[in-house]
């Protein structure tokens, strides 16, 4: 199957009523040892690639490396794989555009992209990351390839579940703004 092809076999696997399960790979060997055993797609974690490789999560892991690493897991395998992409690497439109394309020209047909300020604080104001995923969305329609966005928020990460019902609304604002802005999917982190 062509890239194309993949990202769009990708985005019908993602059924409401039939959750698509995703086990996550850091390195090729697992990646072939998922396919061989028929999963329809695969995707890679930041933490487990990180560590596999004596990196911290959040970025510590250099973009190259892991490009490298990306590229090699999606000429092993025929399936569809979905990257783990973090906060794109970069803070500006500028470099989230390039890093955008890199990852799809090494294969990948989905992302996970977090709302968290990777290596500050907080997350990225609702704006912000709108303007983040349309970036995002505008590469990849420049490239042709139909990449799958799975816009993820950090909400929820390291605040007690007693706070969980209160942050409810705010999830589903940034669950709308970032549909409209682009993202397929959304991922709820806690």
């Amino acid at each position: 199957m062509s890239q194309t092809e993949n990202a769009i076999r990708f985005a019908e696997l993602h059924r409401q009523g039939d959750p698509l399960v995703l086990y996550n790979i850091w390195d090729t060997a697992g990646a072939k040892a998922l396919a061989e055993e028929g999963v329809p797609a695969v995707a890679t974690g930041s933490w487990a690639m990180a560590a596999a490789h004596g990196y911290e999560d959040g970025e510590s892991i250099p973009l190259d490396f892991v490009l490298r690493i990306v590229e090699r897991i999606c000429a092993t395998v025929s399936v569809p794989v979905s990257v783990d992409f973090e906060g794109g690497y970069a803070t500006t439109p500028t470099a989230l555009a390039e890093n955008t394309r890199k990852f799809i020209r090494a294969g990948a047909v989905g992302i996970n992209f977090e709302d968290r300020v990777v290596n500050g604080a907080g997350l990225h104001a609702i704006s912000t990351q709108e303007e983040r995923i349309r970036t995002i969305r505008a590469v990849a329609d420049e490239e042709g390839v139909p990449l799958f966005i799975n816009a993820r928020t950090d909400l929820f990460l390291g605040t007690a579940p007693a706070t969980h019902p209160g942050k409810i609304p705010d999830a589903l604002k940034r669950q709308a703004a970032f549909a409209e802005a682009g993202a397929n999917c959304f991922l709820y982190r806690g």
